[in-house]
């Protein structure tokens, strides 16, 4: 039996981008440089074919539906993956992969992926992705490896564990805490406190800097992005909590200390995700070769 023919194009993705990108069609008409009865016939010849309302107009402007975001997630796929497949044909003795990390990952990760690279016929592309966009992208083919955080995957993807990196508490040079020899959660019962939120054991680690002495001026803040939360410590004053390999570069330059706390209990697990192939092509293969010194810089 045949395979059905795709009713969506790729000019339809790149204006229904545009839109979502512009928050306009009048805007992703000029970015495009299409008229903007064109950008409005694509769009709705593109709610016709997949029946929800894709866009919606209010005082922000035009803002994707529900059933808009979620094409917006595939959109973005086909269209790497589309770049990627060009890229891969075109090239010649080249063997060209494309590796994947969230941002808390990228700066600890990336450059020793670049540095094992250097100097052999192998082009790697280094994506930012969020460890679920990393995973989906492995399955989809636009990606070949992710470095992810604990991670349930599914059928298909193989792992290896590259390190573990503890929970640390760090703070400026200048802060307070940054003087004690030794130091108890009461002692920074006075500073504003932010903890990354990615696992719900980080709630037990938040409760413990919960006391009903502090104030509206030294709260407690849960954040999804470890860099925010290092730089909320470098820069305003915060107690951070933090995997260490968000912030091992800033503890080397001196722009953050250890709190000397007691042991937290708590690790993230870096893995790296690959399809499980029986011959993995070289620049996976020259990968995995890296992955030593990659625990060394992650768990250091």
């Amino acid at each position: 039996m045949a395979s059905p023919v795709p009713t969506i194009e790729t000019t339809d993705l790149v204006v229904f981008l545009a839109v979502i990108r512009t928050g306009s069609f009048g805007r992703a008409a000029v970015d495009l440089q299409l008229a903007q009865p064109s950008v409005s016939g694509r769009i709705a010849a593109l709610e016709r074919r997949l029946g929800p309302q894709l866009f919606v107009r209010g005082a922000r402007g035009t803002v994707p539906t529900p059933a808009g975001e979620r094409l917006a997630d595939y959109a973005r796929r086909c269209l790497d993956l589309l770049a990627e497949t060009e890229a891969a044909v075109r090239a010649e003795d080249v063997d060209r992969i494309v590796v994947a990390a969230p941002t808390s990952l990228s700066a600890a990760v990336f450059p020793a992926v670049l540095e094992a690279m250097a100097g052999s016929p192998i082009d790697v592309v280094c994506r930012i992705a969020h460890s679920d966009e990393a995973v989906a992208a492995l399955v989809d083919g636009s990606a070949h490896a992710a470095f992810v955080l604990n991670r349930v995957l599914p059928a298909g993807l193989g792992s290896r564990m590259v390190a573990e990196s503890p929970m640390v508490v760090v703070v400026a040079p200048t802060h307070p805490a940054a003087a004690l020899s030794e130091a108890s959660f009461a002692d920074l019962v006075e500073h504003p406190v932010v903890v990354h939120n990615w696992h719900d054991q980080v709630r037990d680690i938040a409760a413990q800097f919960a006391d009903p002495r502090r104030g509206h001026t030294s709260p407690v803040r849960l954040v999804g992005s470890p860099d925010v939360a290092a730089d909320l410590g470098m820069h305003h004053g915060y107690v951070a909590v933090v995997p260490q390999f968000a912030a091992a570069g800033a503890l080397r330059r001196g722009e953050l200390t250890r709190v000397p706390l007691p042991d937290l209990g708590l690790s993230l697990a870096v893995r790296l995700v690959l399809r499980e192939t029986r011959s993995p092509r070289p620049g996976i293969a020259r990968l995995m070769d890296t992955l030593p010194a990659l625990a060394e810089r992650i768990a250091s």
